[in-house]
């Protein structure tokens, strides 16, 4: 990874598997998430795999993903049984992956235990891709070190060569290039198995070089909070600063320093300040272009769709126990293309759930509104009175995101609150939108308050849209 090939993108993807504390609830799948200023991710098919392996006994871990010069994603990972193999699988899309194979990394090297953890860095100057990776080499897992290979297919590669060893155990290397120079953020884990030579516990520290395959020299004084491992970087342009990510794998949650020149770090670490999934573990972070990102929340997040013009109300859920109109949910989406006759009255443009548990959006008297409610409690959301043209079709969108609830017009933010709960429960009521099917969540009910106007390009998204994502979605309809 490099600085300049993040520039001008703040559209991020993290794909990682998932366990809980400890390494309980294995999911050894490929899971995705999404961020726009890489502290709050939120999570793609509803925390659920988008890709599974084949290889061996079916175990993808610790994924990193990169673009290759030639415009292809490339995915490698670790598998088991251990030995000297790591996975492998390419992608023109994110989404559909293929030629999945074991790349026998080690072979060369006798009784190599594992190969753990791999990463790549494409090396302009010799048009090549170095993969590394920590093996162990003899009985057990007790000398891991960093060894690596060059290849320019994915499918021909140099004999596995020691890349880093500073004389103990290290395992999770991870690389980035910023202003010349080559850094490193590397798992210690001498304590794992020689406790008394080395009593301080697993972390994560930096090195650096001015070569690619280097050696490394230790950064002093730099290193991420005890019992932690699994470090990523990712730069953030809009910031025009690095962050660090690092798993408390024992503990189950992540962490997160900051830099802007890689040698003096701040803990960034508050959960006020981030979010990461639920259970997510040693994660790839990776910048992606704004056609990619709608593409993938498209195929990941997009519940439901309803494209055709309509001028009277819509019911696209009846009254019914479960189903994407009726599950609980702590974020939510909707979007949609309005050409209105009058701003006037009362006008109900989104009616889901009840006044109970329930979220709707409206026009009333001139001014857009929206209101969520969870076991009764209601909050209300009021943006100023809008400047709506009724020549043309405006774009209007409402967001929750755990708790915080959004309105934006055009792409641009109207109005927002905060709510004192999190979850929105399930409910059972009949809803749509252009209308009121019963009792919304302002708590109103009788007429339809139908919406006085055109609405099309409906849609319904599980993850809150951002303010860029909107503008996105502007430019595509």
């Amino acid at each position: 990874m490099t600085a300049s090939s993040n520039d001008r993108q703040n559209a991020y993807i993290m794909g990682y598997f998932r366990s809980g504390p400890g390494q309980s609830h294995k999911d050894e799948t490929l899971h995705y998430a999404y961020s726009r200023d890489g502290m709050h991710w939120y999570e793609l098919n509803e925390n659920k795999p988008v890709w599974a392996s084949r290889l061996g006994e079916g175990i993808l871990r610790d994924p990193f993903i990169g673009k290759g010069p030639d415009g292809k994603w490339h995915l490698v990972f670790t598998i088991r049984p251990r030995g000297p193999f790591i996975g492998y699988a390419t992608s023109d899309d994110l989404i559909h992956w293929k030629e999945e194979r074991a790349l026998p990394v080690m072979k060369d090297i006798p009784n190599t235990v594992n190969s753990w953890a791999p990463e790549f860095t494409y090396d302009s100057v010799h048009e090549q891709f170095l993969v590394y990776w920590a093996s162990s080499v003899g009985e057990d897992l007790s000398s891991s070190k960093h060894y690596c290979a060059r290849t320019t297919d994915w499918k021909t590669f140099s004999s596995a060569e020691l890349f880093y060893d500073p004389g103990f155990q290290t395992i999770d290397a991870s690389l980035a290039w910023h202003e010349g120079k080559y850094y490193m953020a590397v798992k210690d884990e001498s304590h794992v198995y020689e406790p008394l030579k080395y009593p301080h516990p697993p972390m994560n520290f930096l090195a650096v070089s001015d070569q690619l395959e280097g050696p490394y020299e230790r950064i002093p004084g730099v290193q991420t909070p005890d019992y932690t491992e699994g470090p990523e970087f990712l730069w953030i342009d809009s910031k025009k600063k690095w962050l660090l990510y690092y798993d408390y794998w024992a503990y189950g949650k992540f962490g997160v320093m900051e830099s802007a020149d890689m040698v003096q770090w701040s803990d960034e670490s508050d959960e006020e300040r981030t979010r990461f999934p639920y259970r997510a573990r040693h994660a790839t972070m990776f910048s992606v272009s704004e056609q990619e990102l709608l593409r993938l929340l498209d195929k990941y997040a997009l519940l439901a769709q309803y494209r055709t013009p309509t001028y009277s109300p819509v019911r696209v859920a009846a009254e019914e126990s479960e189903g994407f109109f009726h599950d609980g949910f702590s974020m939510r989406s909707i979007t949609m293309e309005i050409r209105p006759q009058s701003a006037a009255g009362t006008q109900v443009l989104l009616d889901e759930g009840d006044s109970t548990n329930g979220l709707a959006l409206r026009i009333r008297d001139g001014r857009l509104e929206a209101s969520v409610c969870s076991n009764g409690i209601r909050l209300l959301v009021s943006g100023e009175p809008i400047q709506l043209d009724m020549t043309q079709w405006n774009h209007v969108a409402i967001t929750y995101d755990d708790g915080k609830l959004c309105l934006y017009v055009n792409g641009n933010l109207k109005g927002e609150g905060s709510a004192p709960f999190t979850i929105v429960r399930a409910h059972d009521s009949s809803g749509g939108y252009g209308g009121r099917f019963g009792t919304d969540a302002f708590g109103d009910h009788g007429s339809k308050a139908a919406f006085d106007g055109g609405i099309k390009n409906v849609r319904i998204y599980s993850v809150p849209l951002q303010r860029e994502d909107f503008r996105a979605i502007g430019r595509r309809l």
